[in-house]
This record gives C-alpha cells, sequence and structure tokens, in this order.
C-alpha cells in the first residue's frame, strides 16, 4: 500500500495531537511540519525526526494532503494557497455559520485545481455534526441540544486562540461551561501585558464574534498554567415522542481533533481517487472513506 504524504501546517496543540494521530497509523507519512519564520527552531526535542520548514515548498516530498492546523480565521486564505499548489486539505475550522460560505468559495477553487478539502473535521463542527446528523436518522421530528464543557468546563480550542490574539494578551484560555441544557457560558483566563489596559482588554474579549452571544467572565491572572487544561467534554441529546438518543465524549481535545483531521485525510485520498474534485464537510462523505483498510471487508470488520 503506498502512504499518503501528509504535512502539518501550524505547530500548536492540534499540530501536536496530529503528528501522534499519524505516528500511529500505518497509511500515512508525515513528510513534514511546516512553521512561522520566528518559529523555526523552537520545540527541536518535540521535532527531533521531523522535517520542518517555513514555507510547504521547500519540503522534499509533495504533501498528497495538508493539514491545516491555524487558527480557524486562517483557513480560507491557506486553503486557497494550498489549491494553488495543487495541495489537498483538511482543517478544523470551528466558526459553524460561516462553514456554509467556507465551503461555496473553497469548493470553486478545489475544482479548478483538482483538489479535495474537508472542511470542519474536528469535534464539533465535525463529528458530532455526523451525530447530529444520525439522531435525525433515527428520530425524523424531536429536538436536539448540544452540551459542551460540563461544570468543570473545558478548553475550547477556537475560542482561546481568539483570546490570544487580541493585542495585550500575553496567554490565555477561554473555558466553556455548561449553562443548562444546549446553553452555555464561557470563562476567560488572561494574563495581560504589564502596560495593557485590562478593562479595554476584557471588553474587547466579550465583544469577539466567538463571545458575544454567551455569558463571559474574563478573570485576570499571573500564571495561567493552574487553569491550562487542554481537557473537554460534551453531550448530544435528542428527545422525541418514543426515543431519547445521547451521546457523550470526554478526553484531551487536540488529541481527538487530530484524530478526526487524520482520519479525514484518508477522505480527501478517497475523493481524490474518484476524481471527486470539491469541499466537503463530514457528512457529505461515506464514513468508511475515513477508515483504515486496504479493502471495503476490512473497513466493514465489527460492522
Amino acid at each position: 500500500m503506498q502512504k499518503i504524504n501528509v504535512a502539518i501546517i501550524g505547530w500548536g496543540n492540534v499540530g501536536r495531537g496530529c503528528k501522534r494521530a499519524i505516528s500511529e497509523t500505518k497509511d500515512m507519512k508525515l513528510v513534514g511540519v511546516v512553521r512561522r519564520p520566528v518559529s523555526l527552531y523552537k520545540d527541536r526535542e518535540e521535532l527531533q525526526d521531523t522535517n520542518v520548514v517555513s514555507d510547504i515548498s521547500e519540503l522534499k516530498d509533495k504533501p498528497d494532503v495538508a493539514l491545516l492546523c491555524v487558527p480557524s480565521r486562517e483557513v480560507p486564505e491557506k486553503i486557497k494557497e494550498m489549491h494553488a499548489l495543487g495541495i489537498s486539505t483538511v482543517d478544523s475550522y470551528d466558526e459553524h455559520s460561516e462553514i456554509y460560505k467556507l465551503k461555496q468559495e473553497a469548493d470553486i477553487s478545489a475544482k479548478v485545481n483538482k483538489c479535495v478539502s474537508v472542511l470542519s473535521a474536528g469535534w464539533d463542527p465535525g463529528t458530532d455534526s455526523v451525530v447530529r446528523a444520525l439522531m435525525k436518522m433515527v428520530s425524523i421530528t424531536g429536538h436536539t441540544t448540544t452540551t459542551f464543557g460540563g461544570e468543570e468546563g473545558g478548553r475550547s480550542m477556537g475560542h482561546t486562540v481568539a483570546v490570544k490574539a487580541i493585542p495585550g494578551v500575553v496567554d490565555a484560555v477561554s473555558l466553556t461551561l455548561a449553562n443548562g441544557r444546549g446553553k452555555h457560558k464561557r470563562k476567560v483566563y488572561v494574563v495581560a501585558d504589564k502596560t495593557a489596559n485590562t478593562s479595554q482588554l476584557e471588553k474587547a474579549i466579550q465583544k469577539d464574534p466567538y463571545f458575544i452571544d454567551d455569558p463571559t467572565e474574563v478573570i485576570f491572572v499571573k500564571d495561567i498554567n493552574k487553569y491550562n487544561t487542554l481537557h473537554h467534554e460534551g453531550e448530544v441529546e435528542r428527545t422525541a415522542q418514543e426515543v431519547t438518543q445521547k451521546y457523550h465524549v470526554s478526553g484531551t481535545n487536540p488529541e481527538f481533533t487530530g484524530n478526526v483531521m487524520v482520519s479525514a485525510a484518508r477522505g480527501v485520498i478517497n475523493s481524490k481517487n474518484r476524481e471527486n474534485w470539491g469541499a466537503y464537510t463530514l457528512i457529505e462523505l461515506p464514513l468508511v472513506d475515513f477508515l483504515y483498510g486496504a479493502t471495503l471487508k476490512d473497513k466493514l470488520e465489527g460492522y
């Protein structure tokens, strides 16, 4: 079996999760990690056996798939950049209300350049989206709610990245907590620059699109380590007159996301092999395409 050449673009928590997931596959080869020039020589111990470059064109082996482990707000432009090079992509874009717009734009560039992109291949949106679709099959009518964080709260990667991008923030972590069935609140711990106006920072965080719809408490601290968890959990529930369905997941958020993105890379290759160029969300592709196996019989083991 010829291995799938995979590159990781961006080296944060999700990039680390993807690297570990690739190491556990039999059908993929990590051809390199692409980082910003200013970060090129950091974390060398973690990347000692990995080709690290500042531009994807520097990689010796051209990637079949690039895993875009970058902030969601950078994903649309990065997809276009990869497509122009003839490289297909997977991302974990998490701005729910913008996914359809992203799909429309990415679908055009994918088809023009004969590429495939799997969009929003994370936890939620991502596998939770698949679960919600399955629940609708089981209960045609009903009500679905998705609740994250539990009582202790869990790290939201997208929200955390959004806070860190605000000028004056040195470090931060954003926790999502359940706030009633299907509702959430945010607790944001921030290490601020000594010269920053904390009142203005608090307002900037609460007005950011990631936070504006949920009650958000901003807490300024001197050290983020005490609050810097990678744990998260969530539950999807659908209730109908005759059937109640529940799905619960708990674990390390970037590890979970990394697994989904790496599995989605198989979906990319299977679509490419059928010349189904374009941009797709997880629910648009057959789930069997994401599974490891040389034959359909292998993939359906345990079905």
